[in-house]
């Protein structure tokens, strides 16, 4: 009966103890709001085809196409044939991964640094702060707030690398242009 009086004992303190640290703590957080007090929806994310969608009409305002290629031979016949369909294959890409967003920049940096969009060169916008008012209205569908205007046409200002096609890819990587 010995060897069990330390295993009763030892039962005893471990109850004593969970008796003991059973209290129950309850935290109670003032509510915060952030940012300011707005009658709009909350963004959602653009779907993947609205994304490809979007980026075509904003920036190249043209819909995605669909190409046919034909492979000819040395003498002109006919080898092969396959088309093209630009949005078919991006959406593939797209909607092939768990996160589309890397992908979304990668498909964004392509088209705002294609020669299809025809866009001036640093040197020969006058004006830049017109030149990023004008893209936020096109884009984003606002004017600027004072602050992004003052830090667009900063970096502008400061570094060399930055003109129109940085300030689109900016604003096309932007959450906001990224929710509908």
């Amino acid at each position: 009966m010995q060897t069990s009086l330390p295993k009763l004992l030892l039962s005893l303190l471990l109850l004593a103890t969970f008796a003991a640290c059973e209290k129950a703590y309850v935290y109670e957080f003032d509510e915060v709001s952030l940012g300011a007090d707005s009658t709009g929806r909350a963004p959602r994310a653009r779907t993947n085809n609205q994304f490809i969608r979007s980026l075509y009409a904003d920036l190249l305002a043209r819909t995605p196409e669909s190409y046919d290629v034909v492979l000819e031979g040395p003498t002109g016949e006919e080898l092969g044939r396959f088309g093209i369909d630009e949005e078919a294959y991006l959406l593939f890409a797209l909607d092939g991964v768990g996160d589309p967003a890397p992908l979304r920049e990668l498909i964004a940096a392509g088209i705002t640094g294609s020669e299809a969009l025809a866009l001036p060169a640093k040197d020969e916008v006058d004006d830049p702060a017109a030149f990023i008012i004008d893209w936020f209205r096109r884009l984003l569908g606002r004017e600027p707030a004072a602050h992004e205007l003052a830090a667009f046409v900063a970096e502008w200002d400061e570094y060399d690398a930055v003109g129109p096609r940085t300030v689109l890819r900016a604003l096309v990587g932007s959450r906001e242009y990224q929710s509908q």
